[in-house]
C-alpha cells in the first residue's frame, strides 16, 4: 500500500509551497499536492478556447507580489479586453521577449514542469495549455485548438514561438508544428512566402515512442476498474473510512513503478516515514484518512474515464500522425531525455529522433526518470544554450524597428538626386498642409513637430501604381526634417527596390549593416513590411509612420474608382494610434489615376480566355497578402490592363488637419470607429478640394508644365491656395 501511495504522491515533489500549519504532517503533504493542482488551474491570466481548454499566461516572478508564478496579483489587477488581450500582454515587456508555449502531459496541467515556470516566465512570454479532466477532444481537435491559439498570439502579431512539450505534449508539439506549417503553406501557396511561426521545439521525454510501449494494453484494463468504484465506496466493513478505489490503488502502483526515479522515490518515502510516532487513536485516524485522500488524488485529477479516452484516443492517433512526418520536420528541435525513464523508452527514442529529424539535438539527463523537470534541471538554461538560440545571443540580428536610422545627409541627397528627382520632373508634385482650424497652406509648415514619445501617423490613399511612398517621404525629409517609416507591402521585400530603387532583399542583417549593398533603398530609408506587429512597435517606440490602409485594392483600382477609399472595416490602426497618443494626419493624393488609361479591370483579367486569366490568378496566388487576416483570395494582386498616357498628370498631396488621439480611449470601440470615419472624411475633403482647385492650375497641361520647367529650371506654379479654402 505504501508503494501505491507513493505513486499517487509523485506530484508532492513539485509542491514547493508550504501547506497550512495546523494539519498533521501527512495532511500537509496531501494539502500541498491539492493546492498545487488548484494553482495550476487558476493562476494568472487565461484565454478560454473551448469549454475544457484554455491557455494561461504565466506572469514573470519579478512582476508579482510573491515573486512566484503562483501569485494572483496580475489576475486581480483587472481583465484585459478581448480584442487587445495579446497586444496588452506583449506590451508589458515591449515585445522584447520570445514566446514559449508549454504543452502538458496526459494530466492536462503540467504539474511535473511547475518548478520550471518561474525561470521560463522571466525569460520568455510564457504560456501554458490547460486541459481539464472533462475534455473529450480528439487528437486533431487538440492540434486545431493549439494552432488557433498560435495564430492569435504569434501569427497575427508577426511573432515567433517555441513549443515545449512534455510526455504527451512532446507528441502534440511536433504535430502542431507540422499542422501550422501546412496551414501557412496552404494559405500563402508556396515555400518562398510561407511564414512559419514555429521557431523551435523542446521535447521532454516525448511520447513519440508510444507505439513501443505496453500502455495501449495496460491502460484500458486499468480504466475498466472504474466499474468497481461504487462497490468499494459502499463497503460498510471499512468502518468510518472509504477504502481506496481499485483504480486509484492499481494506478498508484503503476505510477510508482514508472514515474519516479530512484532519487524521487527515496525523497517521497523519506517524507512519509518522517512522520512522528502515532500516540493515540485520533492521530491514527488522521493518518488513515489522509492516506485514503492521497489515493483519491488520482481519482480526482485523472479519473478512469479520462485516462481511458486520452490513452485510447490521443496517443495512438498522435503517434500515427507524427512519426511518418518526422523526417520532413526541419524545425530546430531539442530533446530532453531522462535516462532512467521507466514509463517510456526515452533513452532509445531520443537517439531515434536525433537520427530521423533534420535539425535535432538531445540532452541526456543521467539518473532522471519520466518527471525529469525537477530542481535538478534548469530547462530555461538548456533552451538558451541550445541551437534554438531564442534570444539570438550567438548572432544578434539587426532589428529593423529599433536599430534603423536615416543615412547621413550626403547619402540622402545622392539617393534623392538619383531616385526621386527624375520622378519629380515628370509629375511636378505640389504639397499643401492644413492647420487645426482646417485652413490649407502651401508647403508643409502646418505639420506638427515631432515630439518625444508622441508619434505622427500619416495615413494616405495609395495611388495607382503605388509610387507615392518615395515622393512623400522625400518631401518630409527635405522640407521638415521629419523621419517617417513607410509600412510597405511584403512583395517590396521579396523583390527589393520599389520607388526608391532596387537591391537584394534580406530578412536579417548584422547590427549596423543597413547599407544599400545589402538591402533595397526602401529599407535603407526606413520602410518596413506592413504587419500588426511592425506597426504596433513603431507606435510603441514613438516613431512616425506612413500607412496606406487601402493597400493593393487602391493601387490596382478599376476604371471608375479613382480617388475612392477601399479601407478595411476594422479600425485597428486607430486603436493602436490611440494607445500611444499618436497624431493622425490624413494625406489626400491626386494625380496617378489621371496618368493612365485603364482598359481592363483586374477582376476581369482573371476571366480572359486562352489561359491568360488562369495564369494571372496563379500569379496572384503566389503573392503573400499584406493584411494578417487576408489570403490570396481576399487580396487580388493583379494590376488592371492599363496604358500610360504620353505624359503623366501633375501630382497633388494635401496633408489634412492633424487629428490628436490623446483624448481617445483605445478601448472605446465606438469612439475609435467615429475617429476612423473622421479620418476618411478629412481625406475625402482633400480629394474634393484639390480636384476642384486643380481646374485653375495654369500648368495642368503636362506638355506646358514640363516645357516650362525645362526652360526655366523652376517648378511650374500652380493654383492659389485660396482655391483650396473655398467652401
Amino acid at each position: 500500500m505504501v508503494r501505491a501511495l507513493v505513486g499517487n504522491l509523485v506530484p508532492l515533489l513539485f509542491a514547493t509551497q508550504s501547506p497550512t500549519e495546523p494539519l498533521s504532517p501527512t495532511g500537509q503533504i496531501i494539502d500541498a499536492v491539492k493546492k498545487l493542482y488548484l494553482d495550476l488551474d487558476d493562476a494568472n491570466l487565461s484565454r478560454q478556447y473551448t469549454p475544457t481548454i484554455k491557455f494561461s499566461y504565466v506572469a514573470p516572478p519579478s512582476a508579482t507580489a510573491e515573486s512566484s508564478w503562483r501569485c494572483q496579483t496580475q489576475k486581480e489587477n483587472g481583465a484585459l479586453s478581448e480584442d487587445m488581450f495579446f497586444d496588452c500582454i506583449a506590451s508589458t515587456h515591449n515585445s522584447t521577449k520570445p514566446l514559449a508555449l508549454y504543452l502538458p502531459g496526459l494530466d492536462g496541467f503540467g504539474i511535473s514542469a511547475s518548478q520550471q515556470f518561474d525561470d521560463l516566465a522571466e525569460t520568455f512570454e510564457f504560456w501554458r495549455m490547460i486541459v481539464t479532466q472533462e475534455d473529450r477532444s480528439s487528437f486533431n481537435g487538440l492540434m486545431e485548438t493549439v494552432s488557433t491559439f498560435i495564430e492569435d498570439v504569434a501569427v497575427k502579431l508577426d511573432r515567433d514561438v517555441i513549443l515545449i512539450g512534455e510526455s504527451f505534449g512532446g507528441l502534440l508539439a511536433p504535430a502542431v508544428a507540422a499542422r501550422t506549417r501546412a496551414k501557412h503553406y496552404k494559405t500563402h501557396a508556396g515555400e518562398d512566402v510561407v511564414r512559419d511561426p514555429i521557431k523551435g521545439l523542446v521535447l521532454v521525454n516525448p511520447a513519440t515512442s508510444y507505439e513501443d510501449t505496453q500502455w495501449s494494453t495496460f491502460a484500458p484494463l486499468l480504466a475498466q476498474l472504474k466499474h468497481l468504484k461504487d462497490d468499494s465506496r459502499q463497503d460498510k466493513r471499512s468502518g468510518p473510512f472509504s477504502l481506496p478505489t481499485p483504480y486509484s490503488f492499481v494506478g498508484g502502483l503503476a505510477l510508482a513503478a514508472s514515474i519516479p526515479d530512484s532519487n524521487q522515490f527515496g525523497r517521497i518515502v523519506s517524507l512519509l516515514t518522517e512522520t512522528a510516532p502515532v500516540r493515540n487513536t485520533d492521530e491514527l485516524t488522521d493518518i488513515l484518512e489522509n492516506m485514503v485522500a492521497g489515493f483519491g488524488i488520482l481519482d480526482e485529477q485523472l479519473p478512469a474515464e479520462t485516462i481511458e479516452h486520452r490513452i485510447g484516443q490521443w496517443l495512438p492517433v498522435g503517434a500515427r500522425v507524427v512519426n511518418p512526418r518526422l523526417t520532413t520536420l526541419d524545425v530546430p528541435t531539442l530533446v530532453v531525455a531522462g535516462q532512467d525513464d521507466n514509463m517510456l523508452p526515452t533513452k532509445k527514442e531520443a537517439q531515434r529522433l536525433v537520427k530521423e529529424m533534420p535539425n535535432c539535438v538531445k540532452i541526456d539527463i543521467p539518473g532522471s526518470g519520466h518527471f525529469v523537470l525537477d530542481e535538478r534541471v534548469n530547462l530555461t538554461e538548456a533552451i538558451l544554450d541550445s541551437h534554438l538560440d531564442p534570444l539570438k545571443k550567438k548572432d544578434i540580428p539587426y532589428d529593423a524597428i529599433t536599430d534603423w536610422d536615416l543615412p547621413d545627409k550626403e547619402t540622402v541627397q545622392k539617393t534623392l538626386d538619383a531616385r526621386v528627382k527624375p520622378l519629380r520632373r515628370l509629375v511636378s508634385p505640389v504639397f499643401f498642409s492644413t492647420s487645426q482650424d482646417g485652413k490649407r497652406k502651401a508647403g508643409l509648415s502646418h505639420l506638427p513637430r515631432s515630439e518625444e514619445g508622441k508619434p505622427i501617423l500619416f495615413v494616405a490613399n495609395h495611388q495607382f501604381g503605388g509610387l507615392d511612398l518615395g515622393l512623400i517621404i522625400a518631401e518630409l525629409i527635405e522640407k521638415r526634417d521629419i523621419k517617417v517609416r513607410g509600412l510597405a507591402h511584403p512583395i517590396i521585400f521579396q523583390q527589393g527596390g520599389g520607388a526608391f530603387g532596387g537591391g537584394p532583399p534580406v530578412e536579417q542583417q548584422e547590427r549596423g549593416g543597413a547599407g544599400t549593398s545589402q538591402t533595397g533603398l526602401f529599407q535603407t530609408f526606413g520602410a518596413v513590411q506592413v504587419s500588426p506587429r511592425n506597426y504596433y512597435r513603431l507606435m510603441q517606440t514613438g516613431q512616425n509612420g506612413l500607412l496606406f490602409p487601402g493597400g493593393v485594392r487602391e493601387v490596382f483600382h478599376g476604371k471608375n474608382e479613382a480617388y475612392q477609399l477601399f479601407w478595411p472595416e476594422k479600425v485597428d490602426f486607430v486603436r493602436i494610434a490611440a494607445k500611444f497618443n499618436a497624431t493622425v494626419i490624413p494625406i489626400s493624393a491626386v494625380g496617378a489615376a489621371d496618368s493612365v488609361n485603364i482598359l481592363i479591370d483586374a477582376p476581369d483579367i482573371l476571366n480572359l480566355p486562352f489561359g491568360i486569366g488562369e495564369r494571372a490568378a496563379n500569379n496572384s496566388a503566389q503573392v503573400m497578402a499584406a493584411r494578417f487576416d487576408g489570403n490570396e483570395k481576399s487580396e487580388l494582386f493583379q494590376p488592371p490592363f492599363a496604358l500610360p498616357k504620353p505624359l503623366p498628370a501633375r501630382h497633388y498631396f494635401v496633408f489634412g488637419r492633424p487629428m490628436s488621439t490623446e483624448s481617445l480611449d483605445h478601448r472605446d470601440k465606438d469612439g475609435c470607429e467615429v475617429f476612423y470615419k473622421n479620418v476618411q472624411e478629412e481625406m475625402v475633403r482633400g480629394f474634393d478640394d484639390v480636384l476642384r482647385a486643380r481646374e485653375n492650375d495654369p500648368f495642368i497641361d503636362s506638355v506646358q508644365r514640363i516645357a516650362y520647367e525645362q526652360v526655366t529650371g523652376k517648378t511650374a506654379p500652380t493654383f492659389l491656395v485660396d482655391e483650396l479654402n473655398r467652401k
